[in-house]
């Protein structure tokens, strides 16, 4: 049960950098917390009578405030808690429990300065922050396990249909050529088949090639970006950037698959998946299984 549940935080799942989504997504919040305040009266609301529009109102802005100030600057200060490659259900939860701490802290200070002016009892911080994780973390959960579970079995379905179109072949029939690339500076340089070459992958400043040699994976490292490398590569329509951390040769692609984060490449020659950008359209992916 415990692993289980363990296995469960641990799963992939999708995060949105678009302020246009996290901007909906606070709209969607603070109104439906203030729905759910003034329709349903929870918490002894019933007793604020004429302020109780204002008293709902207020706190679903702050609501949609709060949220999206949450949602904006933690991804921009930490940047590697937040890698999109990286994101699982529990890194969600435990960033959904801290908007719902920081957003609950500034309602009850808002609380406490309206109940001021209208004379009527204030409750403890504490109890305050429970009823927001009532309100608020519920609904949140129940979300994001239907969300995860839907954008998975999408990606899943896209996947499968996309690997019955494309015969998974790896065939090599082009005569081989050879092709060099040249680091930032100029001053190093090597060349290798193109054939030959596997996939690239940046690690700072420097690109690590990866190439096979009797049937072995070996590792060439030059210091230059998969930009300027993406420059030598122009004309071979079969080698793709399909990440921003990966340049990969199509032709060693025998599948593709995918979850809640997004999809990912399986090369027979490779003991793990390389992942696909979220830019990608179907028609995309397409190209990328040989």
């Amino acid at each position: 049960m415990l692993q289980d549940v363990k296995n469960w935080f641990q799963k992939p799942y999708y995060f949105n950098p678009s302020i246009k989504f996290k901007s909906k997504l606070s709209l969607i919040f603070g109104f439906s917390v203030f729905s759910f305040l003034y329709i349903f009266e929870p918490f002894s609301l019933s007793t604020f009578n004429e302020y109780l529009f204002d008293y709902t109102l207020g706190i679903g802005l702050i609501t949609f405030i709060g949220s999206l100030i949450v949602l904006i600057l933690p991804p921009i200060f930490f940047k590697n808690y937040f890698n999109e490659d990286k994101w699982t259900i529990g890194r969600n939860l435990i960033y959904i429990g801290l908007c719902i701490i920081v957003n609950g802290t500034i309602l009850w200070f808002f609380g406490q300065l309206f109940k001021q002016e209208t004379h009527i009892e204030h409750i403890n911080y504490f109890t305050f922050i429970y009823y927001t994780f009532l309100v608020s973390a519920l609904p949140l959960i129940i979300f994001i396990l239907f969300n995860e579970k839907s954008i998975r079995k999408k990606r899943e379905e896209t996947a499968k249909e996309i690997n019955d179109l494309k015969s998974a072949k790896f065939n090599i029939n082009n005569p081989l050529k050879n092709i060099t690339f040249s680091s930032e500076n100029n001053k190093e340089s090597f060349t290798i088949e193109v054939e030959k070459l596997v996939y690239i992958t940046s690690e700072g400043n420097y690109a690590s090639f990866f190439i096979i040699k009797n049937n072995e994976l070996k590792e060439k490292i030059l210091r230059v970006t998969l930009t300027k490398i993406e420059s030598f590569l122009k004309d071979y329509d079969f080698i793709i950037r399909c990440h921003k951390s990966y340049i990969i040769n199509t032709k060693y692609v025998n599948r593709i698959t995918g979850n809640a984060r997004g999809y990912l490449l399986k090369c027979n020659i490779l003991d793990f998946y390389i992942p696909v950008s979220r830019k990608f359209s179907k028609k995309s992916l397409l190209t990328l299984v040989k």
